[in-house]
């Protein structure tokens, strides 16, 4: 009994140092560019059939002016693309998402210079954070790498969850939407 404990714990010992080794990379990862962004969120709305233009200022709730990326002009729905630059500069004037999986968090913000419940637009905030993709993954990656391709066709599908979400929840009774 004892020899077979011994050649178990020699087997043990040898062990890490036979077969083969674990794959490890230094794999970079890129976020997403805003200019890139803001073409499939453009894309996604057109998609949906919103109408959209960017940098549209916009009164946030606590009273302070800001420029917003995106805005529908025929369904009161915005995006906001935030890059790391941005979020220094807009601290906590915004609900960023500190999770990619988290619900969203929606805030509704005023067009500026109109008064009327019509210049309001429901906000929802993404991060280049939750948009990162691996520009040049090695061959033998043991996962699959998040191209440029999936993270913003994965962005364009967000924002259209995000129109139908709001034609779903804020049509008027009997109209139909498209």
């Amino acid at each position: 009994m004892r020899v077979l404990a011994l050649s178990v714990l020699c087997g043990w010992l040898f062990l890490p140092g036979c077969g083969p080794r674990a794959v490890e990379h230094e794999i970079e990862e890129r976020p997403l560019d805003q200019a890139t962004a803001l073409d499939a969120i453009q894309q996604a709305f057109g998609e949906r059939d919103v109408q959209s233009e960017r940098f549209v200022p916009v009164t946030l709730p606590d009273g302070s002016n800001y420029v917003l990326d995106v805005a529908g002009s025929n369904l009161p729905v915005a995006v906001e693309f935030l890059t790391s630059q941005d979020r220094e500069r807009v601290g906590d004037q915004l609900p960023i998402p500190a999770d990619p999986d988290e619900t969203p968090r929606l805030v509704v913000v005023r067009r500026q210079g109109m008064r009327s419940p019509e210049a309001d637009l429901y906000l929802r905030v993404f991060t280049d954070e939750h948009f990162r993709f691996q520009p040049n993954p090695p061959s033998d990656m043991p996962a699959a790498p998040y191209t440029i391709r999936e993270v913003t066709a994965r962005l364009r599908r967000d924002v259209k969850d995000f129109a139908s979400w709001y034609r779903a929840n804020h049509a008027a009774p009997g109209a139909a939407s498209p």
